[in-house]
């Protein structure tokens, strides 16, 4: 045989492999997909939802199909919203929400909101609880009665996202910040509060003391007087007696 022709078919049976070789690792990957731990693949084919949800681990696919990922762990998200009180105070605040996306629907998600869920749905219905949370109560009383603000606004937030597969776990109310105005206000009124009772109790200790000098001055009998004299006497004769003031103290022989 020609060298020529045999070079030119060990060349082909070299390109063949190689050709081999890359289709076969192209249907390895087209037609496998392992999901990550606490994750959720929804698939789709030319971009449409199939349906098929893929829990984490190891699974065979259509090499038509596209995974697309979607964390199920509980997640944390932090959004600041502003609002009015009851009374027309300006209100701002920080909210900390710990939810998860629930298996089963998350395909709905992909469907109608996509990935950006959290900017869609999750911050705008956190705006809107806040908002109607703060509006039923006083300024004041969303300082002193912070459990009530949550659990209104945990509530509705709930109701809120679970109708789209989202899952609210806890929610956190970080703080409160009112109008320098209306902050200048709530802390002369804590002074003037200090002040009154520090007034009230400065009273009603000089009412004590007056009470107890009274019941002294009561209670002092010539007796009395006598035997403290007696108590606190050192047996020693005094050197003189002056003011014609005379204890009657028995001495002994």
């Amino acid at each position: 045989m020609n060298p020529d022709s045999l070079s030119f078919i060990q060349r082909r049976k070299v390109m063949l492999g190689v050709v081999g070789l890359i289709i076969l690792l192209w249907l390895v990957f087209a037609t496998t997909v392992t999901i990550g731990t606490g994750k959720i693949a929804v698939m789709t084919r030319f971009g449409k939802v199939t349906g098929q949800e893929l829990g984490e681990g190891f699974h065979f696919k259509s090499p038509l199909d596209t995974a697309n990922e979607y964390d199920i762990k509980v997640l944390k998200e932090e959004t600041k919203a502003a609002a009015a009180s009851k009374d027309l105070q300006d209100v701002a605040s920080t909210l900390v929400i710990n939810y998860r996306l629930e298996a089963g629907k998350i395909s709905e998600i992909h469907r109608t909101v996509g990935v950006l869920y959290k900017e869609k749905l999750i911050d705008p219905a956190v705006q809107e609880v806040f908002k109607g949370a703060t509006a039923k109560f006083d300024a004041t009383q969303l300082i002193t009665d912070r459990p009530s603000v949550k659990a209104d606004a945990f509530n509705e937030l709930v109701n809120r996202l679970e109708r789209y597969g989202i899952i609210v776990q806890d929610l956190s109310i970080t703080d409160f910040s009112f109008s320098p105005e209306f902050t200048n206000a709530i802390e002369a009124k804590q002074v003037a509060a200090q002040e009154a009772e520090r007034a009230k109790f400065n009273l009603d200790k000089a009412n004590l003391d007056a009470q107890s000098q009274n019941a002294q001055k009561t209670s002092l009998s010539p007796e009395l007087l006598q035997k403290y004299a007696i108590d606190k006497w050192d047996g020693k004769m005094p050197q003189y007696v002056g003011g014609g003031s005379v204890f009657n103290i028995p001495l002994g022989q």
